[in-house]
């Protein structure tokens, strides 16, 4: 978590960028209403288990005004966690004139607006709903799940010629919904899984060793979060390439922390694995932010400069992302693709970097 209060990460980003953006943040309490275009940033800064992410999203948005060519104004709305909250918080961005909306950040917020039928501008959503309804015209998703980079990691093992699998997950929820969205992208390219394998207990490892020993697997998909993939990985087959999502890099670059990591390929963004990739050397970074917050920095900026191209009525959208490559084709949801990185020396790296 971050460390000291959420004033401390504002300062030092805002001591970075210049004073024309601090001017172009709008206070919708003590402001009048801004003339158009301009964001409206709906985030739940007044939730306390959600603050600091909606944090780093605004001032990674703060961060990608500075740089936009058609720079635009934002306004910021707060709200809480309750979906009345952030209805209520949508109608007032609305009437101050928001062209595009960015948000709401909880899948339950999203999904309230998406069932409410009161989308009513061009809106950015930065989770998914829940369940598989349709979304409403003028709602966008965009947004960091987990289960897109399950179906990217499939994407990529295919692509490499690989056609049997086996499945290695946790026993959570969160490695369940990995398994089931590679589990689907992969049996859509045709490609086929030999084992499903789950781990809890120690004495489970064990059991999984001997399982993998015989395997006719050509590679493992780990769906498993950082210590979990530190703890299993000496239980798998060594002669397997082993694939995950970036679950598994929490940010904890330390060769012997991180010695039963190496080797293991997934797929994460250019923020973190990537440091000389073009979009990224652009942006300021901060200092102090955990791996977890420095991910909802980067979806602040990414997301904000999807915004400014939805004001600009495009109706294809190509970005070099500091999340990765986005992209927008038609529909409701704006594709991500994040880059493959390796772990080397303990070191979360992009694999172009690593050759």
């Amino acid at each position: 978590m971050l460390p000291g209060p959420r004033a401390q990460f504002s300062f030092a980003l805002l001591a970075l960028l210049s004073p024309a953006l601090c001017a172009a943040v709008d206070d919708p309490a003590s402001r009048p209403p801004v003339a158009r275009p301009s964001i409206g940033l709906l985030l739940p800064l007044n939730a306390p288990e959600f603050s600091r992410a909606a944090e780093a999203v605004r001032l990674g948005c703060q961060a990608a005004l500075v740089f936009a060519e058609n720079r635009q104004s934002l306004q910021v709305a707060r709200t809480d966690a309750q979906p009345e909250s952030i209805l209520a918080e949508y109608e007032a961005a609305v009437q101050r004139g928001a062209a595009v909306i960015v948000g709401p950040l909880t899948r339950s917020g999203v999904t309230a607006l998406a069932q409410a039928g009161r989308v009513s501008v061009v809106t950015l959503a930065l989770n998914v709903t829940d369940g598989d309804a349709p979304l409403p015209p003028r709602l966008y998703t965009f947004g960091l799940s987990a289960e897109t980079e399950a179906r990217a990691v499939a994407r990529t093992a295919f692509a490499r010629g690989l056609r049997e699998g086996a499945v290695v997950q946790a026993s959570n929820l969160l490695a369940k919904r990995l398994s089931r969205a590679f589990a689907d992208e992969w049996f859509s390219l045709g490609g086929r899984i030999s084992d499903v394998r789950e781990f809890g207990a120690r004495a489970d490892l064990v059991d999984l060793r001997r399982g993998l020993a015989d395997s006719q697997a050509q590679f493992i998909f780990l769906a498993a979060e950082a210590d979990q993939a530190r703890t299993v990985r000496p239980y798998l087959n060594n002669q397997l390439q082993v694939f995950a999502t970036s679950q598994v890099n929490d940010g904890k670059n330390d060769p012997l922390v991180n010695a039963d990591l190496n080797g293991i390929r997934f797929v994460d963004m250019p923020w973190l694995v990537q440091p000389d990739h073009a979009a990224v050397m652009v942006y300021p970074r901060l200092e102090g932010l955990s791996t977890e917050l420095q991910r909802f920095y980067a979806l602040g900026i990414d997301s904000c400069r999807i915004a400014g191209e939805l004001i600009g009525g495009q109706q294809t959208i190509n970005l070099d992302g500091v999340t990765g490559r986005i992209s927008y084709r038609g529909g409701n949801t704006l594709q991500r693709e994040p880059i493959q990185a390796v772990f080397r020396d303990g070191v979360g790296v992009s694999l172009e970097n690593a050759r």
